[in-house]
């Protein structure tokens, strides 16, 4: 069976997809069948056999989160963490980012004992005073802070690579906080 390698937006694994539908028989041997990127293709994933569609223009829909599971984050803040992450795999990068925002209250409020209501740049503040930032990385949580400001309150609207690039910085700040001290504390 021929196949078309995908990031499955069910399991999210990188998987060689069976094309199950597209194919198109080639001029020269109606019985050869032949990949062509102007097909569109209709997948499914050999691991969890979710389907998936390869339109013409190339692109896999639907498209797979990049918010990749992190162990030992509280409910709510997982809840945020993935709702970022299908906001970029629907292209609702503005979203992405206010909620990448949000994550930083959660954070703070849940580790660094601020309280709710206060000012995004007092949670950066509090997160670097429990000792969860070190001075070199509070600039660049706080570009989390100032991205997701801008989401929220100018009419711009998000890049696609701003976008990415804040959810990567907000992963990293979930893996220290929560998911390496695990690593050494396991969790339950």
């Amino acid at each position: 069976m021929a196949t078309y390698s995908i990031d499955c937006a069910s399991c999210g694994r990188f998987v060689a997809a069976d094309i199950v539908c597209g194919l198109e028989p080639r001029a020269s041997n109606e019985d050869a069948l032949y990949l062509s990127d102007n097909n569109t293709y209709w997948l499914r994933c050999p691991v969890c056999a979710e389907g998936s569609v390869k339109v013409k223009h190339g692109g896999v829909f639907p498209v797979a989160s990049p918010a990749r599971p992190i162990r030992g984050i509280p409910d709510d803040v997982a809840a945020a963490w993935e709702e970022a992450g299908l906001s970029i795999a629907a292209g609702a990068y503005t979203g992405s980012e206010m909620l990448c925002r949000k994550i930083l209250m959660h954070v703070a409020v849940e580790r660094a004992n601020s309280k709710s209501g206060k000012n995004f740049t007092e949670y950066v503040d509090d997160l670097e005073s429990a000792g969860l930032l070190t001075t070199g990385l509070k600039p660049v949580v706080d570009l989390v802070r100032r991205r997701g400001n801008t989401a929220n309150h100018d009419l711009a609207s998000t890049k696609p690579e701003e976008a990415a690039q804040t959810m990567r910085i907000t992963e990293h700040l979930l893996r220290g906080i929560y998911e390496l001290p695990g690593l050494v504390n396991p969790l339950p």
